[in-house]
């Protein structure tokens, strides 16, 4: 029985690894969008003169105006909140303030002002998206993907608003939904890099590996110059077990960042993979370099000891990872398993039952095993 049981956990090490260490799997939301096509972050909004009855008003509203197109936007926020104070009917000052404050990543005062002023004006898509971009911002997420699509039902046309939706139906795992997004983004702007990226890393959780390495090269053949894109091509090459391509991939990644542990983390998972465990071991131990409190990289050093028989060394790495990560539920997992082929069922099965009380369900199969001892 306890030969079956070792097997039987021998097998599972390697599964863990894949499941937990492929850091490339989130897709990465630029923090000013359309910086590919030099865009600015939003339209400008607030670049027409107005005059009327209310001069004092007005000239502070016109001041404001001009303070935007020359991007002083602090000195934008203080003309319209003056003209405000003079007339707070003037509703244009608000959607003109709250685009500078959006300049200023105020997003607070920009949801503030951009909801008064679409409650005003139901009509107008383009304040219903820049009401829905700054409760993006905000981690709104719900109200945001509402006024994007109010946004959209009201005919306003900006990529950016496709690449949102694309971005927001991605993290609810609607990776089919977020790929048709992400297809009317680049129709809007056929260089939109991160839409053709993103719409990788879409095709990628469908385990759609071809379309994902073509979208992730149209990205790099847009943006050369970009590390992440290399690093999300060689993770899906890896995936469709390609690990000479991932491997170029990554090195290429490391050639323009060369402390880009990330990508040095994923060649070592890739040499794991491809088993060249000492290979694997080097690159983790370069990523401990660049980042000395990298869990992750502990528990993969760990388990290709595990492979190559090392118990002892593999017990010191995984106890590394718990160490710098003491809510690591699979680095226990893996200690556990190496205590179990040196035959301390005690520590092994302490090992597990942390995993346990840590949520880790895998871990129950684990501690099934501790009732024997």
């Amino acid at each position: 029985m306890k030969n079956l049981i070792l097997l039987f956990f021998v097998c599972f090490i390697p599964i863990l690894v894949l499941a937990q260490e492929v850091d490339t799997s989130q897709i990465i939301v630029p923090i000013k969008v359309g910086y590919d096509s030099g865009a600015t972050a939003v339209s400008d909004t607030s670049s027409t003169l107005i005059l009327a009855d209310d001069q004092e008003a007005n000239v502070a509203f016109n001041d404001a105006v001009q303070f935007y197109q020359q991007a002083q936007y602090q000195a934008a926020v203080q003309s319209y909140s003056r003209a405000l104070q003079l007339n707070s009917n003037l509703l244009d000052a608000y959607k003109g303030r709250g685009s500078s404050y959006v300049q200023l990543s105020n997003f607070k005062d920009a949801e503030t002002d951009f909801d008064k002023f679409f409650k005003a004006k139901q009509n107008d898509g383009e304040a219903a998206y820049l009401l829905a971009y700054s409760q993006y911002y905000l981690e709104k997420t719900a109200e945001a993907e509402k006024n994007f699509l109010k946004a959209k039902s009201l005919n306003f046309q900006d990529v950016n608003l496709y690449y949102f939706l694309g971005v927001i139906r991605f993290n609810e795992e609607k990776y089919s939904d977020a790929i048709e997004f992400f297809n009317e983004a680049v129709k809007l702007d056929a260089n939109h890099v991160f839409s053709y990226n993103d719409r990788g890393s879409a095709y990628r959780m469908l385990e759609n590996y071809d379309n994902a390495i073509s979208n992730y090269n149209k990205a790099i053949d847009l943006d050369d110059n970009n590390p992440l894109l290399y690093n999300n091509l060689g993770s899906v090459k890896r995936l469709n077990k390609d690990y000479d391509g991932a491997i170029q991939a990554f090195d290429q990644a490391l050639r323009i960042d060369e402390n880009y542990f990330l990508a040095l983390n994923n060649k070592g998972i890739t040499l794991y993979d491809d088993g060249k465990y000492q290979q694997a071991i080097e690159c983790f131990t370069k990523v401990l370099k660049l980042n000395k409190d990298y869990a992750y990289a502990y528990n993969n050093m760990g388990l290709c000891y595990y492979k190559e028989g090392d118990y002892k060394s593999a017990i010191e790495a995984f106890s590394k990872a718990v160490f710098v990560n003491p809510d690591y539920a699979y680095a226990y997992i893996h200690r556990g398993s190496a205590y179990e082929m040196q035959r301390k069922m005690q520590e092994a099965c302490d090992d597990w039952k942390k995993a346990d009380e840590l949520g880790l369900e895998l871990a129950k199969e684990y501690c099934s095993v501790c009732k024997e001892y």
